[in-house]
């Protein structure tokens, strides 16, 4: 895994409440960014902060702030963040044009909120303004004298006004008395950064899924097919489909479910977001993975279970075998999941109704097959039976993703 960084302020009303943070760019443990990119560095913090580390673990149930250039403005992955928690801000080094304007429109009519960053007003902007929800001013570049200016002139938009570089008691109180509404700056809280980890080789699993989202109707069953040729993939999609925006009422440790719940619009949206920042798209390793998780399938259908059943079983054989292909120590990739007691507690302490089953596969993979216990959900001649299916399952599938 490796390791990347957010960095997160925090933005308050004029009683001091937390109201949400502004979201970042940054490339280590430092105070500022050095950003030479801002198409990159709005792809890489897009990513951080709303795949790999989750929007849960940055803001809670606040609202982030996020800044925006003007490429990404109409950018597809723009329509998969939630309306409802972000705020997006249109940058002060993108040139306002009928483009501009009707992409803010586009959005505005999605359900986002509009800020307009370091803004400082011109006459032409009159119907970018009309639209925003929000104006940032920069106490620190305007001096008090053009502040009062700006104000002066936004409130007859009826914009919600926030100080930015708010850094002494007497910027606030000035601020406060000019009527502004929202403050950011040292004054009442530092900015700090978050560490979180990303998972890596994603890049070849993400292309073929796009690929086939590119089909006029691609069904629930082949895109599974192409996420669960890639564990990394699969487990940032679970994560997704069990978040709060998602959840709804239950937990979901299936992958078919999952692209049911989030929506194929949704799950193009989120791999174009993921393939920005891809990674080397290597296979090896995975094997004995894809293997686990086909014979945990194999077995509960032998079981007579329903299809919703069967996908958990997948799941849960893909996930017993994850930590040594990533090298990373199960119970952290379970903690961004968020699955049920029964999964958790057959993988981390081989108990739970689920353990029999992990145990047989487990088996497998030893210098003798598993005898024929009274424990075993299927008798020992077919889970060996199974398991063979399961290699050539695994050997086919490789295969065919290897193909150009």
């Amino acid at each position: 895994m490796q390791p990347i960084f957010v960095g997160r302020q925090p933005i308050f009303d004029d009683q001091e409440n937390l109201i949400g943070f502004e979201l970042l760019f940054r490339a280590g443990h430092m105070d500022t960014a050095s950003v030479t990119d801002g198409d990159l560095a709005t792809s890489d913090l897009l990513r951080s902060a709303f795949i790999d580390i989750g929007l849960e673990h940055l803001v809670g149930e606040h609202l982030a702030f996020v800044n925006l250039t003007r490429g990404f403005l109409e950018h597809d992955v723009i329509t998969s963040l939630p309306p409802e928690q972000v705020v997006l801000e249109i940058l002060e080094d993108v040139e306002i044009d009928t483009e501009v304007v009707a992409a803010v429109r586009r959005l505005k009519a999605r359900g986002f909120r509009i800020a307009l960053d370091d803004y400082q007003f011109q006459e032409s902007h009159a119907e970018l303004v009309e639209l925003a929800d929000l104006v940032k001013l920069d106490v620190l570049t305007l001096g008090r004298e053009r502040l009062e200016q700006e104000v002066d002139t936004l409130r007859g938009f009826g914009v919600e006004l926030l100080a930015e570089k708010v850094e002494t008691a007497e910027d606030y109180a000035r601020c406060r008395h000019l009527g502004f509404s929202l403050f950011q700056g040292f004054h009442l809280s530092f900015p700090h950064v978050i560490e979180g980890q990303r998972l890596e080789s994603l890049e070849l699993a993400l292309l073929r899924l796009l690929k086939a989202l590119q089909a006029p109707d691609p069904t629930p069953a082949e895109l599974e097919r192409l996420i669960a040729a890639e564990p990394g993939l699969a487990i940032q999609l679970l994560r997704l489909a069990n978040s709060p925006a998602y959840r709804g009422r239950r937990a979901t440790d299936s992958l078919y479910d999952a692209i049911l719940r989030l929506g194929q619009g949704r799950i193009k949206r989120l791999a174009m977001l993921m393939v920005l920042r891809g990674a080397d798209g290597q296979s090896h390793g995975l094997e004995q993975v894809m293997i686990r998780a086909r014979m945990g399938m194999l077995m509960a259908r032998a079981l007579g279970l329903p299809p919703e059943e069967c996908e958990r079983y997948f799941t849960l054989g893909m996930l017993s075998g994850l930590d040594r292909v990533l090298g990373v120590p199960l119970r952290r990739i379970l903690g961004e999941l968020h699955l049920s007691t029964e999964m958790e507690q057959a993988l981390l302490e081989g108990s739970g109704p689920l353990a029999p089953l992990l145990a047989t596969i487990a088996a497998f993979e030893g210098p003798a097959l598993p005898p024929d216990s009274a424990n075993a959900p299927v008798p020992a001649p077919v889970s060996s039976r199974l398991y063979l299916e399961a290699v050539r399952w695994t050997e086919d599938l490789l295969a065919s993703l290897a193909e150009p």
